[in-house]
């Protein structure tokens, strides 16, 4: 069972309960608390101003539709105990988060890499391509052909084939049977390191393949598979001219039954760098950036149904963010990590939860490790959050790290 409470009383015990279930609201960048001190230092717990994070809340309301009430403590402790409340969230109040998800060390990968993409086939973990950065002044990295394999079964990553040519942020999606790799980038250094590839590649337990090319230069996108078909969502353009719109509505559908491509109605809000999963044959789409004018970190949320061709708009992620990785389980999505550009920058550690039942999101335990530009992946009962940087932009601490997230409900 799990539910999610909040409740606001007039007494003298108000001030205890709100102490003991403060240890969900959100701290600093990992999500810990900050002392009083460093939040009186900080104008939000992540300190970027472009991104100001939403405290959220679940104010009570019962199943049969009632609208949110304030409750007396002996009537608060009654719902409790019974868990007979679900809530809707709300900004700038308390969350208490019954379900928990813990994190733990996972096995590291062969090799570090960031600017990775993740997905599942035949039971296994697949990440492919990204890049290594150098510790030079130049910043020089290195863009990466390897693939890794996970079994979850033997708790050991394999070397598979090399991609047919280095990429980094080549995403990958699994469509009936096969891994499919789309664009992704070439190059050595910040200035020449984004140059667009429009290949497509395809992995069914032997070599990769080039089976064709995209239609647009759609990259840093999300690509998400409803059986046979996968669609790519956001993203930024990168035409030949070299110029690059970071803030793509395209929504491309390749259907790898007919090898074919179509166009689907595009996404409400342009963005790239986000991330989404798929629940129950919906497209859920979350977060990302713009980059007009220096980096904008977004937190909308928009789910696809394509039966209908249509998209709704959905409740908010609390804490903006690009860069940044998820994966559904059981019904839930779950997101993590990203990175921010004003003032110092940095990396976020905050796992989020959202339940489409209810069109809520609940804070909970953040990543040990903090990073962006890593992979997700659910198998096997947990979230896996894969290689990244555990510093904003391309550095010279790229990450081997795996950490597994393994969802509670107690």
């Amino acid at each position: 069972m799990r539910f999610v409470i909040v409740a606001t009383w007039k007494g003298p015990s108000r001030s205890r309960i709100l102490r003991r279930f403060r240890f969900d609201a959100p701290g600093g960048p990992d999500g810990r608390r900050t002392s009083s001190r460093a939040r009186r230092r900080q104008k939000t717990p992540d300190a970027p101003p472009d991104t100001p994070v939403e405290t959220p809340t679940h104010l009570c309301s019962f199943r049969t539709g009632r609208p949110p009430m304030s409750l007396s403590r002996r009537r608060f402790l009654t719902l409790g105990a019974a868990g007979a409340a679900t809530c809707a969230l709300r900004p700038e109040r308390l969350l208490w988060a019954a379900g928990r998800a813990g994190w733990e060390a996972s096995v590291a990968l062969p090799w570090a890499t960031q600017e990775v993409y993740g997905t599942t086939w035949n039971g296994r973990i697949v990440v492919a391509g990204g890049l290594r950065s150098g510790a030079d002044r130049d910043r020089r990295f290195t863009t990466l052909e390897e693939t890794a394999l996970f079994d979850p079964s033997t708790e050991a990553w394999t070397r598979g084939p090399a991609l047919p040519s280095p990429r980094h942020h080549i995403v990958l999606a699994e469509a009936d049977g096969t891994v499919y790799g789309f664009g992704g980038f070439v190059g050595e250094t910040l200035r020449n390191g984004f140059q667009f590839r429009p290949d497509v590649y395809a992995f069914d337990g032997g070599q990769w393949a080039r089976i064709g090319t995209m239609p647009m230069p759609l990259g840093e996108t999300v690509a998400l598979a409803v059986e046979e078909r996968v669609h790519l969502v956001t993203g930024s353009l990168h035409p030949d001219d070299g110029a690059s719109d970071g803030a793509s509505r395209a929504h491309l559908v390749y259907d790898s039954g007919a090898d074919a491509w179509s166009e689907a109605r595009p996404v409400p809000t342009g963005r790239s760098s986000a991330t989404g999963a798929v629940i129950d044959g919906r497209l859920y789409v979350v977060g990302g950036r713009r980059t007009e004018g220096g980096v904008t970190n977004l937190g909308a949320v928009e789910r696809y149904e394509p039966t209908t061709n249509t998209w709704t708009e959905l409740r908010p992620l609390p804490q903006p963010s690009g860069g940044l990785a998820g994966a559904a389980l059981d019904g839930t999505l779950y997101v993590f990590g990203g990175e921010y550009f004003s003032g110092d920058g940095g990396v976020y550690g905050r796992t989020w939860a959202y339940d489409p039942d209810v069109d809520a999101w609940t804070q909970h335990d953040p990543m040990p490790t903090p990073r962006h530009g890593l992979a997700g992946a659910a198998l096997g009962g947990h979230i896996y959050a894969i290689g990244g940087n555990p510093a904003a932009g391309i550095g010279a601490v790229t990450s081997s790290v795996v950490e597994r997230l393994s969802p509670t409900t107690d």
